[in-house]
């Protein structure tokens, strides 16, 4: 029979329940499932030392030592699209798979960006927390702004951005532009899209969405001097990592006026400091990294933990687009990658 261990039981992106589902389908395909929740590497290593598979519901330390010292493991499997946490680079150099869910929730990421949207542009999360202590702040605080006069910028043009596009672009006739160096050239006439460069994206702007991985390139590429190029009315929108921003220079963005709103559901710090100054913005609305959450998002995700952990062990076959390191795929060869 093979192992398999979740590592993060408790992170809270897949329920403890749908982990039971999980264990119970993998027996049917020979595979014990343990449920840990360990904190570092150490304890990854010492805990799994007998895993074929290791699966992560979040981010769990899946570093360079893990890959070294777990000579029986075979594959590391994500529950969601980042492997920002997973040591790519040592994984192929050791044999082993990575594999992720791209695409599992485009739906759900783009939907929940377009309600924070929402909820800046119209002032109704401001509305509500002051009705709540009694207040009626009937037409007051900043005057919407009309969607069909804005123009939406997206950071990365993928899965969740071309989504959100179709909102906004065909649903409020807002104009979309985007700025992805890694989006094909031919792909690009398929888009009522204008493609731009980076500063032209922020300077642009009414709305800046980000829709980009978190890698060495990315992170804080979103900072001081970006703010300062952005519209002082301007509003970003994180549904991507919380790394892409510096959430310290956002801050002080937000309270010099550089730029007016933020609607946030990642963060550098995970859940938020209780200190943090964003909790008393009235121009921010937050969420606790939930963008992906959805009923179709949910057994997508569960069916995929299932059935690509399930047919690699049992068949020896992995879809290559749910492989997160490609470089693997010339290395192995008892892999059948369809």
């Amino acid at each position: 029979m093979y192992t398999a261990v979740i590592v993060d039981r408790d992170y809270g992106s897949v329920s403890i329940k749908n982990q039971e589902y999980i264990k119970a389908e993998y027996l049917k395909r020979g595979i014990n499932l343990r449920m840990e929740h360990y904190l570092t590497d150490d304890e990854i290593i010492e805990g799994c030392k007998d895993a074929d598979v290791i699966l992560g519901t979040g981010n769990p330390p899946i570093t360079a030592k893990v890959f070294k010292e777990l000579q029986n493991l075979k594959a590391v499997q994500r529950f969601g699209i980042g492997v920002n946490s997973v040591d790519l680079k040592s994984a192929t150099e050791t044999n082993t798979i990575v594999m992720n869910m791209p695409g599992f929730c485009i739906d759900e990421l783009a939907n929940h960006a377009a309600s924070l949207i929402l909820s800046l542009t119209r002032n109704t999360s401001y509305y509500d927390r002051k009705i709540r202590v009694g207040e009626w702040p009937k037409a007051t605080y900043y005057v919407p702004k009309s969607l069909d006069e804005m123009t939406l910028g997206l950071y990365g043009f993928g899965g969740s951005a071309k989504e959100l596009y179709e909102i906004f672009k065909n649903g409020f006739k807002t104009r979309v532009i985007s700025h992805d160096p890694y989006f094909p050239e031919e792909s690009k006439i398929d888009y009522d899209v204008e493609f731009v460069s980076f500063d032209e994206m922020l300077e642009q702007s009414d709305i800046l969405s980000m829709h980009a991985p978190l890698n060495d390139k990315t992170r804080h590429i979103f900072n001081k001097d970006t703010f300062e190029k952005m519209k002082s009315d301007a509003m970003i929108i994180n549904i991507a990592r919380g790394g892409l921003i510096d959430e310290g220079d956002l801050i002080e963005a937000l309270k010099s006026g550089e730029i007016r709103f933020a609607g946030l559901d990642v963060f550098e710090q995970e859940p938020i400091d209780t200190n943090s100054e964003l909790l008393r913005m009235d121009n921010v609305v937050l969420t606790s990294h939930s963008a992906f959450y959805g009923e179709k998002a949910q057994k997508t995700q569960i069916n995929l933990a299932i059935e690509l952990v399930g047919n690699m062990l049992a068949t020896g076959s992995v879809p290559l687009k749910y492989v997160a390191n490609k470089d693997v795929v010339e290395k192995i060869k008892n892999i059948d990658f369809i």
